[in-house]
């Protein structure tokens, strides 16, 4: 039998050293889970607040690379091959969008950070992209995180990316036939002219199709009014947005109300009415 002293000396001995161990496993883990980050902007100022912003609020990123300019990006992006890139847009020589078609094999979600551009901001909408104005407001910056987080395993960011550029193309040649939804599982890339009309849900929405699918969106109805109401689609009402090519009459009786193809009722606001009149003007 052990001396008391020396059983007790072993026995704290062991107790350091399990504690050592699950320390360890608790590094080793943490650093499993935390999202491997890169940060591309040609403005220092930029990437000095983003990268201050990720190490300060957002413990689950870890920078591995922070570059000034779409060439450093690319060299970048191949050798540390990241989970996450904040992508600035409008960059000199090789912008955001050019550097992403120059890489190719996109195997990593994107968040673009950019000052208000209505042409890049329209294209975000309709291919349902990620993306933090400029200056980045940290909470905003927690939000995408997790959002990104969230989407990681039912999203393929080379599918997002390839849509994306595919729409800026649309958006150049005034062409766009196409919008990116997302909903609870993933995104769905969906044809405009398939859209009969959408329906308020609170802070989720139902769209409606020619073939009498419906589908339930993660957005509101205010989010498909910016995404789709420059390409043939009206709101006529608080709860609806409706597709043009599907309306059949307007009835005045009941307050009024458009009759779709399907024969779907919807209603019309009195402060709708005028617009909705000079549709057919035109």
């Amino acid at each position: 039998m052990l001396p008391m002293v020396k059983w007790k000396d072993t026995f704290t001995k062991s107790l350091l050293h399990f504690v050592d161990i699950m320390l360890f496993c608790t590094f080793i883990t943490k650093c499993a889970n935390m999202i491997r980050a890169l940060l591309i902007d040609d403005e220092q100022e930029c990437l000095n607040a983003l990268a201050y912003d990720l190490r300060n609020f957002c413990p689950e990123i870890e920078i591995v690379d922070i570059c000034q300019g779409g060439k450093k990006g690319i060299k970048s992006i191949h050798k540390h091959k990241p989970d996450m890139v904040f992508l600035d847009i409008d960059m000199p020589i090789i912008s955001g969008f050019d550097l992403l078609e120059m890489v190719g094999d996109i195997d990593f979600s994107v968040v673009f950070t950019t000052a208000y551009d209505k042409y890049a901001l329209k294209a975000f909408k309709i291919s349902a992209t990620d993306y933090l104005l400029k200056p980045i407001d940290k909470d905003e910056l927690k939000a995408a995180i997790k959002k990104v987080e969230a989407q990681q395993s039912i999203k393929s960011p080379h599918d997002q990316v390839t849509f994306l550029l595919d729409q800026l193309k649309a958006l150049e040649d005034d062409n766009v036939k196409k919008i990116a939804l997302p909903t609870l599982e993933g995104t769905e890339f969906i044809n405009l002219k398939d859209i009969i009309y959408c329906e308020a849900d609170g802070a989720y929405s139902f769209v409606y199709f020619v073939g009498g699918e419906k589908l339930y969106i993660s957005k509101t109805l205010r989010y498909l009014e910016e995404a789709l109401c420059d390409y043939h689609f009206f709101r006529a009402h608080n709860s609806f947005i409706v597709n043009i090519d599907y309306m059949q009459k307007y009835v005045k009786a009941d307050g009024g109300y458009l009759l779709m193809n399907n024969g779907k009722q919807v209603k019309v606001s009195r402060s709708k009415k005028e617009k909705l009149v000079s549709l057919f003007d035109k």
